[in-house]
């Protein structure tokens, strides 16, 4: 009986100190989370890029004489000039081409060229669009006039849109920095990943980590890296065309590029073209654009599909519907997170197949030799 009594009460002092332990790691874990939550974009930008630019990160140290700080500050120092400047060279151009636009409508001198009259065969919005476009090449101040309180809003929205943009490029530079930061202790970091990745999926982990981090680089390879030649590339057409606002449009396009619609950007301008434009410069100009408009379709399967066993559809799933769910971070986030389901989900199903394999084949033997033996 005293045996029973002392059992109860060592059971019930154990549960109590589980219990007082989860609560403590759980307050803990919740205060922390409080405390990052302000950084949570930051941080996940700097491991997003830590692990992209790693294989630069490996060559410039190579290059250095194996001294990773110095290799560190030379990559953080190079992802904030590439990172500024065409911030600058776009924001100035996007100055330019409002304060030309405002004093232009000062000035009453905006003239807004008649449109087409294919226009009106547009579907859906041709009437509509042939109509406003008509009112405002006759008298543009009474049409603006008539639509200032859609234009103020659309104002107001353009100056949210630029507050989250120069929040964003801040955030985007702060990132390269503790990436940089992660770089110079690459090795105890990557270390630490490992063990965490053992801790949470056993002898897989390791393989998990692998699979994510090969995804990260594709994914920064074929999305990113394609959207910067497209919208580089669409750049230089609109440019050379002499298209209006091209910098603001321009910026535009590299943006649509990165959230896999560079169509949005790219067709409008096709058309305006053609109802601005005589024929000849209308045609090549499209003859140029077409192709840079469709080159994601053979360049994202020739950057993001080597090197990673994932299938490609897996990938492009996890791009769109992350970049959908969660913005530019769900570009990244998303494909990992699929990817490695993936890879779970095959693990899982060969781990089945391998006891019901070996069960078929023991079937005719209890002593487990083949039907045929002996």
């Amino acid at each position: 009986m005293q045996d029973e009594i002392g059992r109860h009460r060592r059971v019930v002092r154990d549960a109590v100190d589980i219990y007082v332990t989860l609560g403590l790691i759980t307050l803990f874990v919740w205060l922390s989370a409080k405390v990052v939550a302000p950084f949570v974009s930051i941080l996940v930008w700097s491991m997003i890029l830590a692990v992209a630019l790693y294989p630069a990160f490996v060559w410039i140290k190579d290059r250095m004489g194996g001294r990773s700080g110095l290799a560190a500050t030379a990559l953080a120092v190079l992802g904030l000039v590439l990172l500024i400047g065409p911030t600058v060279v776009i924001a100035d151009s996007i100055i330019g081409s409002t304060i030309e636009l405002a004093e232009r409508l000062r000035g009453e001198t905006l003239d807004v060229p008649p449109p087409d009259p294919s226009v009106r065969d547009w579907p859906i919005v041709g009437n509509m669009v042939f109509g406003f476009w008509s009112s405002a090449h006759a008298d543009l101040s009474s049409t603006a006039e008539h639509f200032a309180p859609q234009i103020r809003e659309f104002a107001t929205f353009l100056l949210g849109v630029g507050a989250g943009l120069a929040r964003g490029v801040l955030e985007f530079a702060v990132s390269v920095v503790l990436a940089a930061v992660a770089l110079g202790y690459a090795g105890g970091l990557g270390d630490i990943s490992g063990r965490m990745a053992e801790r949470v999926a056993s002898g897989r982990g390791r393989m998990f980590l692998d699979t994510a981090k090969a995804t990260i680089r594709n994914v920064s390879r074929g999305v990113i890296g394609v959207a910067i030649i497209q919208g580089g590339l669409a750049a230089g057409g609109m440019i050379a065309i002499g298209l209006p606002f091209a910098g603001l449009v321009a910026a535009i396009a590299i943006a649509a590029a990165v959230v896999q619609l560079p169509a949005l950007a790219i067709l409008p301008t096709i058309i305006y073209v053609w109802t601005a434009e005589p024929t000849l410069p209308a045609a090549l100009y499209t003859a140029y654009m077409v192709p840079v408009m469709l080159s994601d379709n053979f360049l994202k399967p020739i950057l993001m599909a080597r090197g990673l066993a994932t299938p490609m559809i897996v990938i492009l799933i996890g791009v769109i519907g992350g970049t959908l769910s969660s913005g530019l971070t769900g570009l990244f986030i998303g494909p990992v997170i699929l990817a490695v389901f993936y890879e779970m989900f095959r693990v899982w199903i060969a781990d089945v197949a391998v006891p019901r394999d070996a069960a078929a084949g023991t079937a005719g033997d209890p002593a487990g030799g083949s039907p045929s033996a002996g």
